[in-house]
């Protein structure tokens, strides 16, 4: 008989993971668990409609559900090359669209692809990539994060002859200094890029593009260039006292964390903002040391970025469990200084209005002054793309949205003829799996443009668009009616 029961996600106890960086707050399926979630499955592949990468999910939810990790990891592999670090981290919209959501949950699909991949500590056991036919064309790459790695990736084995270019001194990009680590363990990260370096991937580590080597260089020197940097520039809100020393912003403050640095936070945290980065921010906070940690956003709860969605959900439990407190519809306007230090944050609470059809605003009610006290403030206010490093010649050349993103064509072209882009920098969603699915898009981009699609191997070429073209809009509206 079927079971429509979701088999429970165990987490480690919140009073102890909170203590330490290295221990992860969900624990791994067992294999019995495994195969029993996989085998609810009913296969009207719904989910695959709502991943923005189309991965096969009933493909390898059903060599889960027979016992077949190794298939499993071959079948993600079709798409991208992280599936234990998407088995951690991915936003799972396919399972706010999972059509048992309503009869016992929906399949834990992203928590399946994190079992098998973990069944495997060198993935070489089970990919076998295809006997390289070296092509006499050069691809640089500029950034080490998920984009630029996919890319990497796809075009390597394909016998394309790639060199990454990575500022910082350690690949990953945002997955390595933006996700903290009892999230996403170094040790999943370096079983994962390394299996991708491994490929025949040149790698420049500390290198920045227009200081070390200039981007003409790179465009004059190579057949193609794919620019995946991520957004890495942070959005500061000016509050004043924001020049404090113990003021920063939720990019900075994680990879400063991630990198391996000890910020000594104190006992009072006070987080700006209430999308993804401020519930990392907080969680990390606290396993800093500090004792009270408050997430201050100033409209409601619902409007909080990246909500509804069960992954939104899922992190603010987990904060909530670890005693993060949120403070809802909230505007700090100023952060009280003694030296060059904060000591405390004053704030109006604000009254949303709605007028007409658009979205609610938060108006400050300023009759009231309300003060909090601060050893620490993180903003987490968003991010943007530096593009600076292309100079200003090719700034002009580059066609931008009113956003500031990178317009690009069905192959992931620029503006720039030869220059491709995908990941956070193009991509709306700024997300892992949307940045795979740029990267995708891409290397089917750069290998038509470099014109050996007669020469490579098509079963080892990112798979695009199964099926149905994904909505994110869809699966979220899916969810929220759920919800109500």
């Amino acid at each position: 008989m079927l079971n429509f029961e979701r088999v429970k996600i165990k987490h480690e106890p919140s009073e102890e993971r909170v203590k330490t960086f290295a221990v992860e707050p969900l624990l791994e399926y067992t294999e019995h668990e495994a195969v029993a979630e996989a085998s609810r499955c009913i296969g009207c592949n719904i989910c695959t409609q709502a991943c923005p990468a189309s991965l096969d999910i009933g493909g390898y939810i059903n060599s889960t559900a027979v016992g077949d990790p190794a298939q499993t990891v071959r079948i993600v592999f079709e798409t991208l090359p992280f599936p234990a670090i998407i088995g951690r981290v991915c936003t799972h919209l396919c399972e706010d669209i999972c059509v048992l959501y309503d009869t016992g949950g929906p399949i834990a699909i992203r928590h399946l692809k994190r079992y098998a991949a973990d069944q495997f500590d060198d993935y070489s056991q089970i990919i076998k990539t295809p006997k390289k036919k070296f092509l006499d064309k050069k691809v640089a790459i500029i950034g080490g994060g998920p984009a630029g790695l996919t890319v990497a990736f796809y075009l390597s084995i394909q016998g394309v002859k790639v060199s990454l270019f990575e500022s910082l001194p350690a690949l990953g990009g945002f997955m390595k200094t933006g996700i903290p680590r009892y999230r996403l363990p170094d040790d999943v990260l370096e079983k994962e890029i390394g299996f991708i370096t491994s490929q025949g991937v040149d790698v420049h580590l500390n290198t920045r593009i227009g200081e070390e080597v200039t981007f003409e260089e790179l465009t004059r020197d190579y057949d193609a260039v794919f620019v995946g940097v991520g957004n890495h520039k942070p959005r500061m809100t000016g509050t004043p006292g924001s020049d404090a020393e113990n003021m920063y912003h939720g990019i900075e403050f994680l990879k400063r964390v991630s990198l391996g640095e000890h910020i000594d936070v104190g006992k009072n945290v006070v987080i700006v903002g209430g999308g993804f980065t401020a519930n990392d921010c907080s969680r990390t906070a606290m396993r800093l040391g500090a004792e009270n940690v408050h997430i201050m956003y100033r409209r409601r709860e619902i409007d909080r970025p990246g909500y509804p969605s069960m992954n939104a959900d899922e992190e603010m439990e987990e904060s909530l469990e670890e005693n993060v407190k949120y403070d809802w519809e909230v505007t700090p306007f100023e952060y009280v200084k003694e030296g060059n230090r904060i000591v405390a944050v004053k704030y109006w609470v604000n009254e949303m209005v709605t007028e007409g059809r658009g979205r609610a605003k938060p108006v400050p009610q300023k009759d009231k002054v309300h003060t909090i006290p601060a050893d620490c403030v993180i903003e987490a206010t968003g991010q943007e793309t530096d593009y600076s490093f292309i100079g200003e010649e090719n700034l002009r050349q580059l066609r931008l949205t009113p956003q500031g993103s990178p317009i690009i064509d069905e192959a992931g072209m620029t503006s720039i003829k030869g220059v491709f882009s995908g990941g956070d920098s193009t991509n709306p969603n700024r997300d892992l799996i949307s940045a795979v699915r740029d990267a995708d898009r891409a290397v089917n981009g750069i290998l038509s443009y470099l014109n050996v699609m007669d020469q490579v191997a098509d079963d080892h070429l990112p798979v695009l668009d199964r099926w149905k073209k994904y909505s994110v809009t869809a699966a979220k509206n899916a969810y929220a009616e759920r919800k109500t």
